[in-house]
């Protein structure tokens, strides 16, 4: 069989299955496993053994679910609740000052958790009080769902993990690889909605908040100070080369469960909740992971990535207008499928490319996490909006939470497109690690 031929069956087979509504662990295996036989009969079959076995069996994937363990310990520490008053607190002065807050909070549990807390929690917490504020909609929600997703870029992310894994570079790497753009990215949020708020007032009419004594605000730093603690701790021993991704992790989550002891949230349903929200996520990233590298292998297999680089090789054109193409095919993707789907099928294929021409690896991750933040956002199957419209109040439709983020993927855009054109952005801090 051709690689033309494959090519056509692989992507039109995933896509028609996805349109069925086939969840995307299945679509991929089964074409992947469909194609295998096609092409190599019932011998063919082992390679869909050997890839599975080696992925969940790699001791390098423990890092997910220690990163996960450590952010739902923290959640059900009631982290975000101590840190969302605490930060009201201090900015109880500041128009709009409630859509910061969620900005701020979102990113303590980006730094303490990875994407999905600060929607969670946020939304539970942080939509009703702007709503019971008369805050806008669009502002309320957009503010929340953008932040959360800083879990994506700001570490410890997943996703990052994940992409590590498949370039074989450091995560350590590319975790503070994407601490600057994913900081500057929730500063322009911050600026976007204080500027807003300045200019339409009506967006946040509650700007002047009750008074608050500097006693209160000295106080509620206990609630800041401990997650801070543990973030640095994490962190910083991998900066600094004193430990592992994997040992680091370990860490934190023995530090998060710590956090639950010291605030006296500690219960069997505690750590029964904590674990089984672990399981079920770190289940559905290995197995999205397994199932994706199954149909990379087979595409490979069948030679797609010398079809590949010799049409990269043979294309007479600047090789950022080939970056740029594969951004745009990675925004697109990331509109109809799972991050992780789009990671592991398209990662494989567009790094050796990036390597080809001349790019560095740990920026590229940048950039195409970045992208990745953006298809969070993005229509029909950004996960951030699923989320929020799962934890939003009953009054709030879809056609709101879609409304809501325009502005805020604009400004993912922004520093998408910065990064690009700064790559030292994404490459200062990596550099400066021990």
């Amino acid at each position: 069989m051709s690689i033309g031929v494959t090519t056509l069956l692989l992507f039109g087979g995933l896509i028609s299955l996805l349109a069925m509504g086939v969840p995307v662990v299945f679509a991929l295996g089964g074409i992947s496993v469909l194609i295998t036989f096609l092409l190599d009969g019932t011998n063919g079959l082992y390679i869909v053994a050997t890839t599975t076995y080696r992925q969940i069996t790699d001791p390098g994937l423990i890092t997910i679910p220690l990163f996960l363990l450590m952010g739902n310990f923290l959640i059900h520490s009631g982290i975000s609740d101590r840190l969302f008053k605490a930060l009201n607190l201090w900015l109880s002065g500041i128009r709009g000052g409630l859509a910061v807050v969620s900005v701020g909070v979102c990113v303590a549990l980006a730094m303490c958790g990875g994407f999905g807390p600060g929607i969670l929690t946020m939304g539970l917490i942080a939509v009703p009080a702007m709503l019971k504020h008369r805050y806008n909609k669009s502002l309320a929600l957009g503010c929340v769902m953008a932040g959360g997703v800083l879990g994506e870029i700001i570490p410890p992310s997943i996703i990052m993990i994940i992409f590590a894994y498949i370039s074989r570079i450091s995560i350590g790497k590319i975790f503070f690889g994407g601490a600057i753009p994913g900081f500057i990215t929730a500063g322009l949020y911050i600026l976007y909605i204080t500027l807003r708020c300045h200019i339409q007032p009506d967006l946040a009419p509650t700007a002047a908040a009750e008074e608050t004594c500097w006693k209160a605000r000295w106080i509620s730093m206990k609630d800041i100070i401990l997650p801070s603690l543990l973030v640095v701790l994490v962190l910083g021993s991998i900066f600094l080369g004193i430990a592992t991704p994997t040992e680091a992790a370990g860490v934190g989550a023995f530090g998060s469960f710590l956090v639950c002891v010291i605030y006296g949230r500690l219960s069997w349903k505690v750590v029964s909740d904590a674990s089984l929200e672990t399981m079920k996520i770190s289940g559905m990233a290995l197995w999205i992971l397994v199932a994706a590298t199954l149909f990379g292998v087979v595409y490979t297999s069948a030679g797609a990535q010398d079809m590949v680089m010799d049409i990269v090789q043979n294309i007479p054109v600047n090789r950022w207008l080939i970056l740029g193409a594969m951004q745009l095919i990675l925004l697109v993707f990331g509109m109809f499928m799972d991050d992780y789907a789009v990671l592991t099928i398209c990662a494989p294929i567009f790094i050796p490319i990036a390597v080809f021409l001349g790019f560095d690896l740990t920026w590229f991750a940048i950039v195409f996490i970045l992208n990745m933040q953006v298809a969070y956002l993005t229509p029909p199957f950004g996960w951030a909006l699923i989320l929020m419209k799962g934890v939003a109040p009953p009054e709030i439709h879809t056609k709101d939470i879609w409304q809501a983020v325009p502005p805020f993927v604009a400004i993912q855009l922004i520093v998408l497109i910065i990064t690009m054109l700064f790559p030292q952005l994404a490459m200062w801090l990596p550099d400066k690690m021990l």
